[in-house]
């Protein structure tokens, strides 16, 4: 009886013993892991932002066929003769939205209510998308510029599954250029002009002989006053003649002028017109009733109107598509070289 109910166990006890195997192994078998794989890759690898701009590359990394989502850091950032620097990687105040600006702001208070101060490094990668953002720090000549080599730094890719390298990427920044369009060669720093030219002029006769005003003889200055220190920051609008006679702004009498930019408290000062603002401008990349279509400049129109031969009525003026990034005080004034447009009616 006894070896019969030893040979009658036996499989039930091979049975059991495969079970709790089965289990004890189950048990020990790794959590699934993250793929990462080696098909990453940055679109691009040379970044060539401008200085004193926010400057965002998105859309330039490829995750492939890893698991989402990877983390994403810079490393061994260095100039390109492989020293450190510090002047990337140490933090500096910048501004940063945190909550959207949408151009119906009704006060500088409501904008500045909507940006917060935050210190940054100069150039950083958002960790999980892989864009690489460059801060507007303000002026910093520490920052190396092209024609240097610039700065080469790597990126860390990972995830659960384990960690891989981009490297070799190259960060060459341009030179600051406060304000566009543009004096200023982007590599040299040269300016082979003093000023710039009107974007688009309509219907201005001159007033000296009835010929219309050459759009290249109205140029075009941006000027910061740097011995200002009065806080804030403001935006001036200003004409001349070719003798530089100042010319009322209220001869363009069809600018409805508390439209014309996102300023506030604008007022007439010595035949100028004076706003306050928050700069850069635009202040993001949003179309609205003061930009530009595709909300990357500021854009003025100063238009005035005036009986013409025939006793029709005629619109003219001139116009501006700009951006300002370094904040301050600065005016921009339109001189009229050769000759200002007529503003009065025919007899």
């Amino acid at each position: 009886m006894h070896s019969f109910l030893s040979r009658s166990f036996k499989p039930l006890l091979i049975a059991l013993s495969c079970v709790s195997l089965f289990s004890v192994s189950c048990n020990m078998l790794p959590d699934d892991l993250d793929a990462l794989g080696d098909d990453t890759r940055f679109n691009t690898r040379i970044y060539s932002p401008t200085l004193g701009r926010n400057t965002l590359f998105d859309q330039n990394f490829n995750a492939g066929n890893s698991s989402k989502p990877l983390a994403l850091s810079i490393v061994n950032i260095r100039r390109s003769n492989g020293d450190p620097a510090p002047e990337l990687t140490n933090t500096y105040p910048v501004k940063v939205w945190k909550k959207q600006y949408t151009g119906e702001e009704k006060t500088l208070a409501e904008i500045e209510e909507k940006r917060a101060i935050e210190y940054r490094p100069a150039f950083e990668i958002q960790k999980h998308s892989g864009n690489f953002n460059m801060w507007n720090i303000g002026p910093n000549e520490s920052i190396k510029t092209e024609p240097d080599s610039g700065y080469i730094f790597d990126v860390e890719v990972s995830n659960s599954g384990g960690r891989r390298y981009e490297r070799g990427l190259k960060l060459k920044p341009q030179k600051a250029r406060p304000y566009e369009p543009s004096i200023y060669h982007p590599v040299s720093g040269v300016a082979p002009n003093s000023f710039v030219f009107p974007n688009r002029m309509i219907l201005m006769y001159s007033d000296r002989d009835m010929s219309f005003v050459n759009p290249s003889s109205v140029h075009i200055f941006f000027t910061k006053d740097v011995d200002n220190k009065a806080p804030g920051s403001t935006l001036t609008f200003s004409f001349v003649d070719s003798v530089n006679n100042y010319v009322d702004p209220m001869k363009f009498n069809q600018v409805k002028w508390e439209e014309l930019i996102h300023g506030f408290n604008h007022r007439f000062v010595g035949k100028k017109v004076v706003y306050d603002v928050a700069y850069p401008m635009p202040l993001v990349a949003l179309p609205t009733k003061y930009t530009t279509a595709d909300g990357l400049k500021a854009s003025v129109f100063f238009s005035f109107d005036r009986i013409g031969y025939a006793g029709l009525r005629d619109i003219g003026g001139v116009g501006l598509d700009f951006a300002i990034f370094e904040e301050g005080h600065w005016e921009i004034q339109f001189r009229f070289t050769e000759a200002l447009p007529k503003f009065e009616n025919e007899q």
